[in-house]
């Protein structure tokens, strides 16, 4: 069937405007809320279904424990240490992104006393003018060596 011009699928199927495309989703922060009430506990019994693709079901119940000795988040971040201080961060930053978030990452743009940022108005110079400064721009970038194409 074809569309027209701007058209990208059928118009009844897709979303509609404002609508989420998945209103009934994993609400925010519930993978941190099960690690705060699950991971206080020194014991977690999970019963798992598996259908396989021939439509075959299998049950079965797993068992998380720490014998009582510590809770699952005190075991969690004995493994992570001890992962760590083997020199794999990786899992710790996993941990920590997940159950914390991701720290900022700060952007400098410049702007220093010594380094101002300067925004000029293009929109008032010629044609002439921007060509020129579009050219000084290329000679810059390619004296120092940068390379860069697309300016």
């Amino acid at each position: 069937m074809p569309f027209s011009e701007g058209e990208s699928g059928n118009p009844d199927t897709q979303f509609q405007k404002g609508q989420s495309g998945n209103p009934a989703g994993r609400p925010r922060g519930s993978i941190s809320q099960w690690m705060k009430e699950f991971g206080e506990a020194s014991e977690i019994k999970l019963d798992i279904t598996v259908t396989d693709q021939d439509g075959k079901v299998s049950k079965s119940t797993a068992t998380i424990s720490t014998n009582g000795q510590t809770t699952i988040n005190q075991a969690i971040a004995v493994r992570g240490l001890q992962k760590a201080l083997k020199g794999d961060y990786q899992f710790f930053k996993e941990v920590l992104n997940r159950t914390e978030g991701r720290v900022p990452q700060p952007i400098d743009l410049g702007g220093q006393p010594d380094n101002p940022i300067v925004i000029d108005d293009l929109s008032k110079l010629s044609t002439d003018e921007l060509i020129r400064r579009r050219a000084a721009i290329r000679r810059r970038i390619a004296d120092e060596g940068a390379g860069q194409e697309g300016i």
